[in-house]
């Protein structure tokens, strides 16, 4: 049991490293915008508007963002999922999709899921509105727990 406790942290403390490495990645990605003087800052109203933070990125959101972001995006679900399924195990005691979610991404690189979230949004330009994480679910995912 020891063993095994010990190997589910090794795999969190990996995973975690793993996002930190990627996040500080996309954060050096993305030069800090230079700091105005103070008498000369603009209004808040006035704030550059061509980046804008993705609270529930869709097509439109994802068709126009740098590759940089999409995996950015892609490793943060998948981080998120990993930490869970390291804390509650394959069959945890509450609810939760990150069982599928992990099993059906298992193998997949974050390459590999961008190009497949931009083959959607390719094929499909009338599903624009429709939100990048339920594109995941939806055309990655649910196939993938149907067949098994």
């Amino acid at each position: 049991m020891l063993k095994k406790q010990r190997f589910a942290a090794t795999l969190l403390v990996i995973g975690l490293t793993a996002g930190l490495a990627g996040w500080t990645t996309v954060q050096a990605a993305d030069p800090a915008p230079p700091v105005a003087k103070p008498t000369a800052s603009p209004p808040a109203q006035a704030a550059d508007s061509t980046k804008k933070e993705w609270l529930l990125p869709t097509g439109e959101h994802w068709v126009k963002g740098t590759e940089t972001e999409k995996r950015a995006y892609i490793l943060g679900i998948l981080n998120m999922a990993m930490i869970e399924y390291q804390l509650a195990g394959p069959r945890p005691k509450h609810r939760t999709t990150v069982v599928n979610l992990v099993k059906s991404l298992d193998g997949m690189t974050v390459p590999q899921i961008v190009e497949l979230v931009d083959g959607y949004y390719k094929a499909s330009p009338d599903h624009q509105q429709r939100p990048v994480v339920e594109v995941i679910w939806f055309e990655l995912v649910v196939p993938k727990t149907k067949k098994g």
